[in-house]
C-alpha cells in the first residue's frame, strides 16, 4: 500500500511506520517537522495540518491514512476538504476516554460518546476527539481505533515510566493500599499493527474498534507485573491513597473502582487480533528505557 501518515513524530507514530516499512509499504509522512523521526526510507513533507497551502503540498493519491495528531473538531474536515478521495481508508487514533464516565457498566463501541466539559486540556482533549469521530463517519471508507492506556517503547507520557524512574534511580516504588481501582493496557505495537490492519482489512471498514484485551490490572498486580519485567530488584512501599494525596505522588491509573472505567475489547477479538502479553510488553519498554 501507499500510506499516508498524518503527525508520526512521536510513539506511536514510529512504531507504526517501522512496521508498515518492515511489511513493504511505501509512507509518506506530513508533519510539522519539530522532531526528526529518524527514520529512512518515507517521503517526509513538512508542514502545518491547519493551513491549506501546507496541506497542498501532499501531492499522488494514497492507499489509506492513518492520522494520528486530529484533535480539535474541524481537523478531519480540513484534510478531507484539501486531499479529497485522494486519502483512501482514513484511519482516526480515538481513545477509549471518548465515552461517557460513571455508567457504571462494561462499555463496547455501542456506548454513548461523552457530551460534558470537564475541562482543562484533558476535557477538550475527550470532545475534540469524540467530535472528530461524529465527523469522519459522514465521509464512508473509515476505520476509528480506540486504545486504551498505551505503554511501551518510546512512550513520553508519565505512565511505566514513572516506575522506571523510581526503580533506577531509588530501587523502589509506591504502591497505593488498599486499592480497587485498575486500568486497562495495550503495547504500542499491538496498536500499530490494529492501525496498519485498519489500512486496508475489510473487517475494519466504517466501524470503531476498543483496542484492548479487556483485561483488568490493578495496582498490586502492576507491581508483579514489574517484578518480571524489569532485571532490577526493588522495594515496595506501600502507603495510602490519602497518603498519596496529601504527598501528591503522581500515580498515573485510576486509584478506586470509582475512578475506574471497564472497556470491552471482544469485537476486535473477533477480528481474529491477538494481543502482546503485558510482562513481554514491559519487558521491552524496561530495556529500551534503561538503554536510552
Amino acid at each position: 500500500m501507499n500510506i499516508l501518515v498524518i503527525g508520526g513524530s512521536y510513539f506511536l507514530g514510529p512504531a507504526f511506520i517501522r512496521k508498515a516499512l518492515e511489511k513493504g509499504h511505501d509512507l509518506t509522512v506530513f508533519n510539522r517537522g519539530n522532531r526528526p523521526l529518524g527514520i529512512e526510507g518515507v517521503r517526509k513533507i513538512q508542514g502545518d495540518r491547519t493551513k491549506v497551502s501546507d496541506l497542498k503540498k501532499i501531492e499522488g493519491t494514497f492507499d489509506a491514512t492513518l492520522d494520528l495528531c486530529a484533535y480539535e473538531k474541524g481537523d478531519i474536515d480540513l484534510v478531507k476538504d484539501v486531499l479529497s478521495d485522494r486519502t483512501g481508508r482514513y484511519v482516526f487514533i480515538s481513545t477509549v476516554d471518548v465515552y461517557k464516565r460513571g455508567e457504571g457498566k462494561r462499555l463496547d463501541e455501542s456506548a454513548e460518546l461523552e457530551t460534558r466539559d470537564f475541562g482543562g486540556e484533558a476535557g477538550a482533549y475527550i470532545l475534540g476527539k469524540a467530535a472528530l469521530e461524529r465527523e469522519i463517519s459522514k465521509y464512508g471508507n473509515y476505520s476509528v481505533l480506540r486504545p486504551s492506556v498505551i505503554y511501551g517503547p518510546g512512550n513520553y507520557a508519565p505512565r511505566e515510566n514513572i516506575y522506571f524512574k523510581w526503580i533506577e534511580s531509588a530501587g523502589q516504588i509506591l504502591e497505593p493500599s488498599p486499592s480497587d481501582g485498575f486500568f486497562q493496557a495495550v503495547y504500542v505495537g499491538d496498536v500499530a499493527e490494529a492501525a496498519l490492519r485498519a489500512c486496508s482489512d475489510v473487517k475494519y471498514l466504517n466501524r470503531a474498534f476498543n483496542v484492548t484485551d479487556g483485561k483488568h490490572i490493578t495496582y498490586e498486580e502492576f507491581t508483579g507485573i514489574l517484578k518480571k519485567a524489569c532485571d532490577k530488584s526493588f522495594e515496595v512501599i506501600k502507603i495510602t491513597p490519602e497518603e498519596a494525596f496529601e504527598a501528591q505522588v503522581p500515580f498515573p491509573f485510576p486509584i478506586t473502582l470509582t475512578e475506574s472505567e471497564d472497556y470491552d475489547g471482544s469485537a476486535i477479538a473477533e477480528t481474529g487480533f491477538e494481543f502482546t502479553d503485558i510482562c513481554e510488553g514491559m519487558t521491552r519498554a524496561w530495556r529500551q528505557y534503561v538503554h536510552s
